[in-house]
């Protein structure tokens, strides 16, 4: 979810391409900031005749709620260390680093040879290149 929220579903990690996957994208979205009205905080702003607060600022504000409540439980377990390492390890498998593919590391390359075109090409670029004289 947090993909599409970031990046309005143009992030790689955006899962529904089409007109249709774009239509989800566009519900899931504005569901969840529809669900953010019901936020106690959001709702004593309504109830008060306040501004509301921003999607944005609520997101960040719910994601920091989290972060503090999973602190907590880790600090007030009884084995706090070993509460921390199962954490950090299943933030590492979420949080896993992907392979490039971008790069060439081990790929096969074919022929690297210039085609005729291309030394064509590049014998015109040459001829035509302006003599300096020293």
């Amino acid at each position: 979810m947090q993909d599409g929220k970031s990046h309005e579903g143009w992030s790689p990690l955006t899962k529904q391409p089409g007109e249709e996957g774009a239509r989800h994208r566009v519900i899931l979205s504005l569901l969840v900031d529809h669900s953010l009205f019901v936020h106690p905080d959001q709702q004593h702003q309504l109830k008060n005749n306040l501004p509301a607060y921003t999607v944005g600022s609520l997101r960040a504000h719910v994601q920091v709620e989290c972060l503090v409540d999973v602190i907590d439980d880790l600090v007030s377990s009884d084995h706090p260390q070993d509460q921390l390492q199962r954490f950090t390890k299943a933030l590492h498998e979420v949080f896993a680093l992907g392979r490039s593919t971008k790069h060439m590391i081990q790929r096969q390359l074919g022929r690297l040879e210039p085609t005729p075109s291309l030394q064509y090409r590049a014998h015109e670029v040459m001829r035509n290149v302006p003599v300096m004289s020293t």
